[in-house]
Formats: structure tokens, sequence, C-alpha cells
């Protein structure tokens, strides 16, 4: 399967026409099975607009299109048609952002029929291909929706212009726990300073285009990417480790850390005092600080709703502490790192024989990566306020998803 990714240039004040025919010219030199523009590509008043769009494009192509639209309501949409499925493939689709638009989903009052149509995946080739529109890759639980309802692929539509090391972070991350395909195409609004690129990983790789046209940042761009064997990757550089010295709470095999660690019978320790008891974590006090300290296996890291099944205070500083008595691939482990702290807002240590690291997430929604000095890991106390934290108490916020919807978002899968 060869999807191409298109990466427009300039802010929407190009000549549409022209980036059709450019695709087009592709299109009759090299394989294409689905063609794909960014988040808020086109905008439109309405629904009938915006597949009165879609149709226009996809039959000048005579491919496959999956596309965003800005809709004159404040929602971002993901549609896609194919005016030719096989028996079984889907002919039409369409998704609605949840986060970080002046209208998501959860201001609809949708029936369940609706809102069981809106997860089911595109069909297209044998592959189950779910969507996300931007942001909405940051929470965890539309992931765990679009996984429930199948996914063999995954395809984010971004607007552009985004901190390239984040974006990746969370690409990388979704395409390890999911082992699977993610891609990732954006505009590139030249008034803004941040990069836009076409993107896409397998499980935790960095693929290289078969087919690339254009530099993104003076110019339209486009890349193939293909499903196939022959897949080549992208060496990227070491991680980057913080060199921030913190020492408001320590963890690691040091006895002298807030919270000691035994490999030995994978447990962890601590002389602070407890202000409430749990089976399986430690709420601490640290000076006039609450800090929750859940202790996991190694293999809890793979799972993005851990948190929201742990007993949890409104306040509390979280810190995950991952265990395990074998090795583990450093690679995966900083990528799922990484991931789980961005999504969570939290603090977590990844503890094993011979490897000893921690993250946590930062203001910005990034995340900091830290080795271990003297067999410990330091932390601040900022920002990591854990899985409450991810809601924005002000209605009119565009930053995430309101307060108002936490029951709404919580309730995308069972708990």
């Amino acid at each position: 399967m060869e999807i191409l990714l298109v990466q427009p240039y300039e802010d929407y004040a190009y000549n549409y026409q022209e980036l059709y025919d450019k695709v087009k010219e592709i299109i009759q030199m090299k394989e294409v099975d689905l063609v794909v523009f960014p988040e808020a590509f086109i905008p439109v008043e309405n629904d009938d607009a915006g597949w009165t769009t879609i149709e226009y494009i996809a039959d000048f192509l005579d491919k496959p299109v999956l596309l965003g639209f800005s809709m004159a309501d404040g929602s971002e949409r993901a549609y896609y048609l194919n005016w030719e499925p096989k028996e079984g493939e889907t002919e039409e689709k369409s998704f609605i952002k949840h986060s970080t638009a002046d209208t998501t989903i959860f201001d609809y009052e949708l029936t369940n029929e609706e809102i069981k149509i809106i997860y089911q995946p595109i069909l297209l080739n044998g592959q189950r291909i779910q969507v996300y529109v931007c942001h909405d890759m940051f929470f965890p639980l539309i992931t765990e929706r679009l996984e429930q309802e199948g996914l063999d692929i995954l395809i984010n539509l971004t607007g552009g212009n985004v901190k390239m090391s984040k974006w990746c972070n969370l690409l990388k991350g979704r395409s390890i726990e999911l082992q699977a395909p993610v891609f990732c195409t954006m505009g590139n609004r030249i008034n803004m300073k941040q990069p836009s690129d076409r993107i896409s990983y397998y499980k935790g790789k960095k693929v290289k285009p078969t087919y690339t046209l254009g530099v993104g940042e003076k110019e339209h761009a486009f890349s193939i990417f293909s499903l196939g064997t022959t897949q080549q990757f992208i060496q990227e550089d070491e991680p980057y480790y913080s060199d921030k010295l913190y020492h408001q709470f320590t963890v690691g095999i040091n006895e002298n850390a807030d919270c000691v660690i035994n490999l030995e019978d994978l447990t962890v320790s601590t002389d602070l005092k407890e202000t409430n008891q749990y089976e399986y974590s430690y709420r601490l006090l640290k000076g006039n600080e609450n800090v929750h300290v859940h202790i996991a296996n190694y293999e809890d890291l793979l799972d993005r709703t851990y948190l929201y099944r742990q007993p949890r205070n409104q306040g509390d500083h979280q810190i995950i502490v991952y265990l395990s008595e074998e090795e583990i691939d450093k690679e995966v482990a900083i990528a799922l790192l990484k991931l789980r702290v961005i999504e969570s807002r939290v603090a977590a240590v990844v503890a094993s024989p011979s490897l000893l690291i921690g993250a946590k997430t930062n203001r910005y929604k990034d995340v900091q990566l830290f080795k271990s000095i003297n067999n410990q890991i330091a932390f601040d106390l900022q920002h990591m306020y854990g899985i409450d934290s991810i809601y924005q108490k002000a209605e009119s916020s565009t930053l995430g998803i309101p307060l108002k919807y936490k029951v709404k978002y919580e309730a995308l899968v069972e708990l």
C-alpha cells in the first residue's frame, strides 16, 4: 500500500487547483493508493460543502482522499472519500477533533449509533485505517478507543508548524505501543517559525519515503511511504538528556533516595511519611508536597490506560516507577517513557539490571529525559499533576479538552 502525504506551502493563499495538478502528476508517475492532505486544509461552511469539495478532489485525482476541513462552527474535521471501493471497503467517512478547537466532538449531542460510526475505521486494501486530527494524539483514551474499534494504520492530520521533537516523540511512541505504521502530514504556514514535515514511523523506526518531491521549507512538498516489506529507515539522533539538576524528589537504587528500588524482589521502599496507604503505590509527604508514587511492572509501560485504574488524589504530584528484573530494549523503553509522561502529565522511572532512566513532562506538554546521577533520578515536582491536569478549566480555552467534558472523554472506553 502506497500513501502519498501532501504538505502545502504558504498560508492557504495558494492556488488549490495548481496543487491538485501537481498531485495528479505524481499519481500518473507513481503508484498511489491513498492521498492525504493536512488538518484545516480547506475552510468550508458546513458538512454539505465539505462533501462537495472532497467529491471534486477525489474525482479529479481518481484516488481515495483523506483531508482536513475547518468548519464554520469552529470544529476541525477529517473527511475520507473513495469513489470506487472494493467489496467491504469504506466509501465515505468523517472524523471530528476531540481537543484544541473552538468546537469539539464533545459539543455535539450525538446518538450512540452516530458515535459508533465515527470511531469505525476506514477499510482500504485490507487495512483498517484510523485518523487523528492533530492534538488528539496527545490523549490516550482517544487512541484506546480507536484501537478497540480496529486499527492497522494510524494517520495524523496536523495543521502545521510544530516542535518537531515533540511530534516525533508522540508518533514514535504510538508506533511502538500499537505495533503499527503511523503517518503524519501538515501544512507549512510561512509566518510561523517552527517547522513542518511529512513523517512516518513503524514499530519505533522512522521510515524513509520511497519518493519525495519538493523542499517543504520553500514550496509544496510531497512524500510517498510504502507499507511493503522493503522499507528503509532513517537513523535518528541519540536521545537528548536534560542537563538540569533537581533535588526535590529522588528515586533510585541509592539508599539515600526518597524512594529506594530493590530489583531483586521488584519492590520500592521509603522512609517518608505516608499520608495514605494503597496496595501498589505510596502517597508520600515530602516537605509540604504530596507525591503519589505508583509501582508498576515494566509490561505496564505498554498500557496507556494504567493510571486511569489507579487511586489518585487531586493536586498530588504523580510518579510511576516501572520495574524489570530482566534486561530491556533501551530505545523502546525511552520511546514509551516519553510517550507516557507527555500524555499523562507525570514523571516516571524505568529500572532494570542495567538501565535506570527517568522522564517528566514540562509546561508545554514536552518531555525532559534524565540519566541517573549517583544511581538515582531527581525530579523538580513541577507540571506532573497527572491525568486530572489534562483538562482545561476555562471553557473558552482551546488548549486541550475542557473540564466540563471530562466525563464524556473518560466514557470513550470502559476503564
